[in-house]
């Protein structure tokens, strides 16, 4: 009994091992089977990319050029040696371009680079360029289609354009043996450049601009009145956009990261573009827009007169006109002309009084104000035209005498930009069309409409604005040019061929804002626009440097801007206008922000001579 036992657990024994054996072989069978016959081909492929490497190439970006067809940067390579180069993952030490060039001929696969932008204008231009910079974590949860290794434009256009100039990047792909190390380089795509984009910019203006302004706080706007094409775009202070392209150099790089921080931390706001994202009271330069308005609508005209005592008393208030603050003196009989060239308040009360708030209102926003321009950049404001709806549903109070008042002058609520000044400047230097501001190059960009203003009453402003910068009038650091150009020219000329033949047309502004102080008086921020033709003071000298001049001028220079020699520059830029039209008109705005050191700032002694300087250095032939 016992052996059978023994016997029976001995056959259930072997039973159970064969069976055993039997499943496994199944289960070996199975997977064979399933490796080669259902994962197969995605096993091969595993092996093949094991046996595979693959690094970026990065794709260069196009750049951006002026409006003669030179760039406002390159693209600049910094060079690295790989110092193992069968590593798929090594240290790299820095090269110099000549030590790549030759270690590139010996061994290409011991030399890599990257790209930086560098910016030829760094100051001057850069918050119409803006700048590039690597990718954050906010970008990857934007965009999961970005890698860790691509780089995005910041601020300006390289963000706007940024697809259109980014290219697309290339790779090499090397074959690898069982020790993870580089065999040989199997497969190379070549990089696509990204597009170049022309604009309208004039980087010698825009460097002018910036040194004219020196330590101000403000803006620079200079655009072609007759298209609306944007010259320069300057906001002060401003910062160094080649800080964010990185260095090989250890101490450069520690020296170009200190001075980052500093920038950002900056209380003067460096990388804020005033010239479309600060508002501000447009101040008397509104004016123009008054005298338009009260004389489309009827309301008066060129005989109307004003009696000026210093001050418009209605019921228990008191307006006064600034010459009166000032100075304790009055102007007496006034007329709309000499009331534009005095900048006289007690006008331009009475004025918007006759024309009404409505009247005003519609005037404004036909010319520009309260909305976008659409100039092709982020970050650009509306600015607020005020009206007795608003003001009832903003703030819950009713529309006064008084407002319409302080609207007539460019006060109360009222808020423009420098681009938006700029664009109703131009209106009075091109007879009377509107036209979108823009910094590309093409003419398709163009968009001009008329104004629908009858060219008599923009002849009677043009005749006020030439006598601002005249004397009696209250730019004076333009008083010495329209004498000597209007005695040249004759005062019989009408005022559009006088701006046409370099008469300077303007206006200042000096814009309250704010609280009263202990005194009564609020802090003010200086305006001054001007209009003025360049046919008669550049075309025939340009002529003369484009007939004469066979030399190609096409220089990279990435001098500081600080350190240009701009008398220097004068001759390169002079040879480039030569031959590429400049345009016939300019319309100039300057702002000039109030600050501690300079609470109360003045369009006549604050803005108007940062213009009159950019001016000069147009017209100086010498």
């Amino acid at each position: 009994m016992a052996k059978n036992m023994e016997k029976q657990r001995k056959n259930y024994l072997v039973k159970a091992l064969f069976f055993s054996l039997l499943i496994s072989l199944s289960l070996l069978v199975f997977r064979a089977v399933d490796l080669q016959g259902f994962q197969g081909s995605f096993f091969a492929d595993i092996s093949y990319r094991n046996r595979r490497f693959k690094t970026e190439i990065p794709a260069e970006r196009g750049v951006f050029l002026d409006r003669y067809g030179d760039p406002l940067l390159i693209n600049k390579r910094s060079y690295f040696q790989v110092l193992d180069s069968t590593a798929l993952y090594s240290d790299q030490k820095p090269l110099t371009h000549e030590e790549a060039l030759v270690l590139q001929v010996s061994n290409p696969f011991e030399v890599n680079y990257t790209l930086q932008r560098e910016y030829l204008r760094p100051f001057s231009m850069a918050h119409v360029l803006g700048y590039v910079s690597g990718i954050t974590a906010d970008d990857l949860e934007e965009d999961n289609n970005l890698g860790f290794t691509d780089t995005l434009g910041r601020l300006g256009l390289e963000s706007v354009f940024n697809d259109l100039v980014k290219g697309r990047k290339g790779s090499r792909e090397f074959e690898i043996n069982a020790l993870g190390e580089k065999i040989s380089e199997s497969e190379v795509i070549e990089p696509v450049k990204g597009r170049n984009l022309e604009t309208s910019l004039d980087p010698y203006l825009s460097t002018v601009a910036l040194r004219a302004m020196g330590e101000k706080t403000g803006a620079v706007v200079i655009l072609d009145a007759d298209t609306g094409k944007v010259l320069a775009l300057v906001s002060t202070p401003t910062f160094n956009s080649n800080l964010f392209s990185p260095s090989n150099i250890e101490v450069e790089q520690k020296n170009k990261l200190d001075q980052l921080r500093l920038a950002l931390v900056d209380e003067k706001k460096l990388f804020f573009n005033r010239s479309i994202s600060g508002t501000y009271p447009p101040g008397s330069i509104f004016k123009l827009v008054t005298a338009l308005a009260g004389l489309e609508s009827g309301a008066f005209d060129i005989d109307t007169s004003v009696d000026d005592q210093g001050t418009l008393e209605v019921g228990e208030y008191s307006y006064a006109n600034w010459y009166y603050t000032q100075y304790g003196r009055t102007e007496g009989l006034i007329t709309l002309v000499r009331a534009i060239s005095r900048s006289n308040d007690i006008f331009f009360y009475k004025a918007a009084e006759w024309t009404g708030v409505e009247a005003l209102v519609e005037q404004a926003e036909e010319i520009g104000f309260g909305s976008k321009t659409g100039l092709e950049l982020t970050g650009e404001k509306s600015g607020l035209v005020p009206s007795p709806t608003w003001k009832e549903k903003t703030l819950g109070e009713r529309w006064f005498l008084g407002n319409t008042f302080h609207m007539g002058i460019g006060q109360g609520d009222l808020l423009v930009t420098p681009l938006q000044q700029a664009q109703m400047i131009q209106v009075f230097g091109n007879g009377g069309l509107v036209c979108k501001p823009s910094v590309l190059a093409d003419t398709d960009s163009i968009e001009c409409s008329l104004l629908g203003a009858r060219e008599e009453n923009i002849s009677i402003i043009q005749q006020g604005m030439i006598g601002a910068c005249s004397p009696g009038g209250t730019a004076y650091p333009f008083f010495p040019w329209n004498e000597q150009k209007i005695a040249n020219l004759g005062e019989n000329m009408s005022p559009s061929k006088l701006i046409e033949n370099g008469v300077v047309a303007c206006k200042t502004g000096t814009a309250e804002f704010g609280a009263a102080d202990e005194r009564g008086y609020r802090k003010t921020h200086a305006w001054f626009g001007m209009t003025v033709g360049t046919e008669g003071v550049m075309k025939d000298q340009l002529k003369v440097l484009g007939s004469n001049s066979n030399q190609k001028f096409h220089p990279i220079d990435t001098t500081s801007e600080n350190e240009k020699d701009l008398n220097t520059e004068k001759q390169t830029w002079l040879k480039k206008a030569a031959d590429k039209d400049f345009p016939n008109t300019l319309s100039i705005v300057v702002l000039v922000e109030s600050d501690d050191q300079e609470p109360f700032r003045e369009g006549s002694r604050d803005a108007a001579p940062v213009a009159n300087e950019i001016w000069e250095w147009i017209v100086d032939q010498e």
